[in-house]
């Protein structure tokens, strides 16, 4: 394959085959419509069937699936002071608990999931809560648009708490909830429900919210989607340069960068095997080295494997890669509802074998969204969980080549959507094998 044939192959998508080139140098828009938040009629669903009246969720990931605001200061690496409360009942709100200051510094400024309302924490005053803490404004100097829009935003969620537990019990109470059905997702959640409903403690809900969270809306495909045109953009281009580059180190480094200026936030790059940023080594010629490429934008992540060819590889090399690429191309079209994840990796191994292959590859599923790994371990009766495939996962099938040889490493990965009838990948699937 020569160099212009492997640049028109790498198309992210039919409607940009003509521009290969040029989507590997543009930033990638993001979708501008304004965020859905959590699926509420598939959450009131399962929360029902699991007997949970509401959740107090606390993990940065959630409380932005539920509200679409990141809590500010988990940014700075403090935990338990924002929540969101979830209730069961549709008609309800969620409640997004944050500290004033953190919200009219931060939360202010983006728009909040439709029908979430803030609960604002401002510290005691007495016996009352503290009016709320602003920038001083220089007198006779007009507001920014930003600061305007700052204090309405804070203004508007009055009245304010004196603190988190006050604000939580408030809306618990208001609620009807008992503590025996508000589920929890990490042990500042727990801690807060035990403490607004005395006696016994929540319930652990973390593995129900990834059950929510399996199914994508239509806004989170099309993020999905986004990052993964800019992830694989990002890689592409890394793939060209792995040559000159020379080193792990390096082609790590500008994976990371490329990924940055295409408008994703860097995640990891498996190189050669080699997940640790720690460690490098040079580039071989005459050898085949993986690439596994996880960036994320707004939250939810693109994930990329492939296998590049550094010059003239073995002749054993290319015939395994091309046996990877065969079977995942037909266990791609078995996707499908209802398939399980035991049954892909089975189906995965029937094909090598009917290929004549004794090759190691694990076809190895895990959906894909706010995590690069967020399937629940367990179903809702607690037993072990054999995901099954429904419509509205996003999904990736790994497909390493699982042996430590001179010849190099291999790898084949895509994100897969799963519709009412079959499935569909969010990205171009060809460039199987890149030559660097």
């Amino acid at each position: 394959m020569d160099r212009r044939t492997f640049i028109a192959a790498s198309a992210l998508s039919a409607t940009l085959a003509a521009t290969a080139s040029d989507a590997r140098q543009k930033p990638i828009a993001s979708p501008v419509e304004s965020p859905t938040g959590i699926d509420r009629s598939r959450a009131s669903f399962l929360m029902e069937k699991a007997g949970f009246d509401a959740f107090v969720l606390e993990q940065a990931s959630n409380v932005y699936y539920a509200t679409g605001i990141l809590p500010a200061m988990t940014r700075l690496g403090f935990a338990g002071d924002s929540f969101a409360i979830v209730p069961r009942d549709r008609a309800a709100p969620i409640f997004f608990i944050t500290p004033q200051f953190a919200y009219y510094f931060s939360s202010a400024d983006v728009d909040m999931a439709p029908g979430v309302k803030a609960m604002l924490v401002t510290g005691p005053q007495g016996d009352k809560a503290s009016e709320p803490f602003f920038f001083a404004h220089p007198e006779g100097e007009p507001l920014t648009a930003k600061e305007r829009n700052r204090l309405s935003e804070t203004k508007e969620a009055a009245p304010y708490f004196r603190s988190t537990l006050d604000a939580m019990k408030s809306t618990l109470e208001a609620l009807k909830t008992t503590s025996d059905n508000v589920g929890y997702d990490t042990i500042y959640a727990r801690n807060v429900i035990e403490q607004s409903l005395p006696g016994v403690p929540g319930r652990d809900a973390v593995d129900l919210i990834k059950h929510i969270r399996l199914i994508k809306t239509a806004h989170e495909i099309n993020l999905m989607k986004a990052a993964s045109q800019a992830n694989i953009a990002a890689a592409l281009k890394t793939a060209d340069a792995m040559r000159s580059l020379g080193s792990l180190r390096n082609i790590r480094n500008h994976f990371n960068a490329e990924v940055s200026r295409l408008g994703n936030k860097p995640g990891f790059l498996v190189i050669n095997g080699s997940i640790d940023e720690a460690y490098d080594e040079d580039i071989v010629e005459g050898t085949t080295v993986l690439i596994d490429g996880v960036s994320s934008r707004a939250g939810y992540h693109g994930d990329y494997g492939r296998t590049v060819f550094v010059g003239e590889p073995s002749q054993a090399m290319i015939r395994k890669v091309k046996t990877i690429g065969r079977a995942w191309d037909e266990l791609r079209a078995m996707l499908k509802p209802g398939i399980r994840f035991s049954e892909i990796r089975e189906n995965g191994q029937t094909i090598l074998r009917k290929l004549g292959s004794d090759i190691h590859v694990p076809f190895n599923p895990h959906t894909v969204g706010l995590a690069h790994t967020e399937q629940p371990n367990y179903d809702l009766d607690g037993s072990p969980m054999d995901l099954q495939l429904q419509p509205g996962m996003i999904i990736s099938v790994d497909c390493p080549l699982m042996e430590n040889s001179v010849d190099g490493t291999a790898h084949l990965e895509d994100l897969i959507l799963i519709t009412e009838d079959g499935s569909e990948p969010i990205h171009d699937v060809g460039n199987q094998i890149i030559i660097a």
